[in-house]
């Protein structure tokens, strides 16, 4: 299994925004060929999130990987900026 983690910066006034985004974007991965399972969090700092979005292989991760980073425009306009995005081998589960 691959892992797809993502480090992003989050402009809290747009947060309303950015929750209803994010219903649409759980929805579509959820139909991603290869999806494992993927996770999205938020903290204490409400300017930062952390994704971790695990797919079956390397090619469909990396594939994945290649959309979000295409995605810019969509980011902007919600008020989030990729920090960071790689594409890991999971190596242990639970």
């Amino acid at each position: 299994m691959y892992a797809v983690i993502g480090v992003w910066d989050m402009d809290p006034e747009r947060a309303e925004l950015q929750r209803m985004v994010l219903d649409k974007i759980v929805v579509g991965v959820r139909q991603a060929p290869g999806i494992v399972k993927g996770y999205w969090t938020d903290g204490p700092d409400p300017t930062r999130s952390h994704t971790f979005i695990v797919f079956d292989d390397q090619a469909t991760a990396e594939s994945f990987a290649d959309d979000v980073r295409l995605n810019i425009t969509n980011q902007n306009h919600a008020g989030v900026r990729n920090v960071s995005l790689a594409v890991t081998n999971v190596v242990a589960t639970t």
